[in-house]
């Protein structure tokens, strides 16, 4: 009767073991496996072991740069269709996607996106590719010089969308030059002054990189590039209008110096639709060059920016 009695026992207590294991009485086993889905993962929340955050979209004129953490504009109720720009050219200046031969697909886009732009130099500028142009990287053998008079002379010549590793969504393979290389009046750094493009804050400041967000609705941005970053007139979270001066045009590039120039991008503050019926997200590189076109015919023509 004794053995009987013991090995009834020990099926109970075998039974209350694994129950109680089941229902966690005694903890979660250490070899117990667990599984991390993407749905477990909280914004701003740890990764697991091993995961690594995807990477910022690359940006700017070449190399790397600190990102801007740029102020959210509000989302569209609607996308918006900007209108064309009217035809302008008062002055020298080839078509908009008409790039040097060999530099690039350019990008014909008929939108000024930035329709009251403020010419974002004092003086005057030239708008021009500095490194398929004279002096540059990939420019002409017979022309070794930044300051060859090629550089400071009309006409004008549109770069957006030329060869570059940058993602740039409007461009034909989807990276690009993501904006408008702008020389000053002459081959001088850290004499000619650049501007605000409009009215709004000065949201960030990279290693050579100046961002400017609109105050207004929709909210551009724009971000300037090279300009002398220890000589600057603003400050991160200064209100600026447009016109007032933002810092002097030099060849600021990180550790290796460019040439002298100011790389001008202006990305979308809202939703919209392009001239070939592209869909633009928030925050697409733009192409500048028509609303550049169009602001210095103004400026020439003595009307002050708004």
């Amino acid at each position: 009767m004794r053995a009987p009695l013991i090995f009834l026992i020990l099926i109970i207590l075998a039974v209350l073991a694994l129950v109680g294991y089941n229902s966690g009485w005694f903890g979660t086993p250490s070899s117990a496996p667990t599984h991390t889905t993407a749905g477990d993962i909280l914004p701003g929340g740890p990764l697991p072991d091993g995961a690594t955050a995807e990477p910022d979209e690359p940006v700017g004129d070449g190399g790397a740069e600190q990102l801007p953490d740029e102020a959210q504009a509000e989302a569209p109720v609607d996308p918006v269709k900007t209108p064309d720009v009217p035809s302008a050219g008062s002055f020298g200046h080839f078509a908009a996607g008409d790039l040097l031969p060999k530099s690039g697909s350019g990008y014909l886009d008929r939108t000024a996106w930035s329709p009251q732009l403020c010419f974002p130099f004092a003086e005057d500028a030239f708008a021009n590719s500095q490194v398929y142009g004279a002096g540059g990287g990939m420019g002409p053998q017979d022309k070794p010089s930044q300051c060859d008079a090629s550089n400071y002379s009309l006409p004008w010549r549109d770069n957006f969308c030329e060869s570059r590793g940058h993602a740039s969504p409007l461009c034909a393979n989807g990276k690009g030059h993501q904006g408008q290389d702008i020389r000053p009046a002459t081959c001088k750094k850290d004499k000619h002054w650049v501007v605000a493009a409009e009215d709004g804050i000065i949201t960030d400041m990279g290693t050579y990189t100046v961002t400017l967000t609109g105050s207004a609705p929709p909210h551009r941005v724009y971000r300037y590039l090279h300009m002398r970053m220890n000589q600057l007139a603003v400050k991160e979270g200064a209100v600026v209008k447009a016109g007032d001066n933002l810092g002097k045009a030099s060849n600021d590039f990180g550790g290796t110096p460019t040439t002298i120039h100011m790389h001008f991008e202006i990305r979308s503050g809202v939703a919209g639709t392009s001239t070939d019926g592209k869909a633009v997200k928030l925050h697409t590189f733009l192409p500048p060059y028509q609303s550049l076109v169009a602001a210095y015919d103004r400026k020439r023509a003595g009307q002050a920016c708004q």
